[in-house]
């Protein structure tokens, strides 16, 4: 059998296998009553600026089926033969309180009474953190697997409801920032695929991970203070490392929050000048999501391990 490299693939390919799966295969839905949702956003970058961008027809009628070949139609267009997909990332902003102060992750947010459903939950915190109306010049592709946010000794917090969504029009809304957002960043899919040409051994010079205090996650309100019976259970329970995926970011593609420039904190540790650093909850999301976009046989690669490897 012939083997294949994963960065050789179009983008649009993986986008339009991504549309045929979430069309076909049902997410998993956790029953819980705490919930949240959150935006997986994609656009597609010509090679050539000065091409047409493609038109995107929306199908007659409102079946997934339809739906699906609208999509394909879009995607097979000559122009996005060598068009780079991009994933908007963000950076949340650092708060004591907050779990995922200062992490790397996706427009969204807990669901509220107002909202009928997780998609309108995704749509709605992402136009309030970001700015960006997810009803007009995208396309709402499906939704992932529930992801289920655990805390450590506390079992499941909260249920993370994953959509993913393509943006069919040629130019991108301009991002409005909230408080709550240090950044955002568009990231070339291609930095992702990476990972499955190139895959990490554990604790390699390659491997990166991240750091987490078992104590303070356990009892987050006396990480500020540290009593002494706070100090003392955290050497003797020790620390957790958690697989980082490294994804570098270009300054065109990035904007950072005016107002929260000089304030970093904690966030520090989740980003540098030159890339991001994925983990957790969302790196899971990604993994996911590329599983369902590869569009050939995972056999056809070299080795195929998912992105959240090793």
């Amino acid at each position: 059998m012939v083997t294949a490299v994963a960065s050789d693939i179009p983008h649009a390919d993986y986008i339009a296998q991504l549309s045929r799966h979430l069309a076909s295969v049902p997410a998993t839905h956790i029953g819980i009553c705490r919930r949240s949702a959150v935006a997986l956003v994609i656009r597609l970058v010509l090679a050539n600026q000065n091409q047409r961008y493609p038109e995107f027809v929306p199908p007659h009628d409102s079946t997934r089926a339809a739906e699906v070949q609208a999509l394909d139609r879009f995607l097979n267009a000559k122009e996005f033969r060598k068009a780079r997909a991009q994933l908007l990332f963000i950076q949340r902003a650092h708060h004591n309180q907050d779990p995922w102060s200062g992490n790397i992750g996706f427009p969204g947010g807990k669901h509220e009474a107002g909202d009928g459903s997780d998609q309108s939950t995704a749509e709605r915190e992402t136009r309030e953190e970001v700015g960006l109306d997810l009803s007009a010049g995208f396309v709402h592709l499906g939704q992932l697997d529930d992801s289920p946010a655990y805390m450590l000794c506390r079992g499941i917090k909260i249920v993370v409801s994953p959509h993913v969504y393509l943006q069919t029009s040629a130019d991108t809304p301009a991002f409005t920032l909230t408080d709550e957002v240090a950044s955002a960043h568009w990231i070339d899919f291609g930095h992702i695929l990476d990972r499955i040409d190139r895959p990490v051994q554990p604790f390699s010079a390659r491997y990166q991970s991240i750091e987490v205090d078992i104590a303070a996650r356990i009892f987050r309100a006396q990480a500020q203070t540290k009593p002494w019976w706070f100090r003392a259970l955290g050497a003797s329970l020790g620390t957790l490392h958690y697989t980082v995926l490294p994804l570098p970011y270009a300054t065109e593609y990035s904007y950072h929050n005016q107002r929260m420039l000089g304030r970093r904190g904690a966030c520090a540790r989740f980003a540098s000048d030159t890339e991001l650093y994925l983990w957790g909850l969302s790196l899971g999301m990604v993994a996911g999501l590329v599983d369902l976009s590869l569009p050939l046989a995972p056999a056809r690669l070299p080795i195929y391990r998912s992105v959240s490897s090793p």
